[in-house]
C-alpha cells in the first residue's frame, strides 16, 4: 500500500524539488495599539496545503503512529532514507503521521519537514515502495 498513484507521487517529489517555491511564509509577531500580542504562526502556500490533504485521504495516516515510533528512530532525513521497503512500510507511515497531525502542536512542523527534505525522503521511499510493489520489477 503506497497510497499515491506514481504519477501523483512524481508530481509531488518535483514540487518539494523546487528550491525557488516559497513553501511557507511566517506572520504575526506584533503587538497592537490596544497591546494585545499576536504570537507568529506559518502560512503555507496552496501546494503545501493540497499536498497534506491528499496525505490525509491517502490511506496512509496511521492512527498508532507514536507506537509505531516507539520501535526506532526514524524522525531525521537520514534515518528515513535508510528504511528498507516494503520492511520498514509502517514506520514509514508513522512518520509520515507524525510530521503531518503534530503541526497542530508545533506550529512550523511542516516547514521544518520540507526544509530538512523529511517530506521529500518520504516520498522518495513512496516511490521505491510503489515501483517494487508492480509485477517483474
Amino acid at each position: 500500500m503506497v497510497g499515491f498513484q506514481e504519477q501523483e507521487l512524481q508530481d509531488w517529489i518535483r514540487y518539494f524539488e523546487n528550491k525557488n517555491t516559497s513553501f511557507c511564509t511566517w506572520t504575526g509577531g506584533t503587538q497592537s495599539e490596544e497591546g494585545v500580542i499576536t504570537m507568529p504562526y506559518p502560512v503555507y502556500d496552496a501546494g503545501v496545503q493540497r499536498f497534506i490533504a491528499a496525505v490525509s485521504g491517502s490511506g496512509l495516516m496511521m492512527k498508532d503512529y507514536l507506537q509505531q515510533l516507539e520501535k526506532g528512530d526514524a524522525l531525521a532525513p537520514e534515518a528515513i532514507s535508510g528504511l528498507e521497503m516494503p520492511r520498514d512500510m509502517e514506520l514509514l507511515r508513522a512518520v509520515l503521521t507524525y510530521f503531518v497531525r503534530q503541526e497542530r502542536f508545533c506550529d512550523g512542523l511542516w516547514e521544518k519537514a520540507i526544509r530538512e527534505g523529511i517530506f521529500l525522503s518520504i516520498l522518495y521511499k513512496l516511490r521505491e515502495a510503489e515501483r517494487g510493489s508492480r509485477p517483474g520489477t
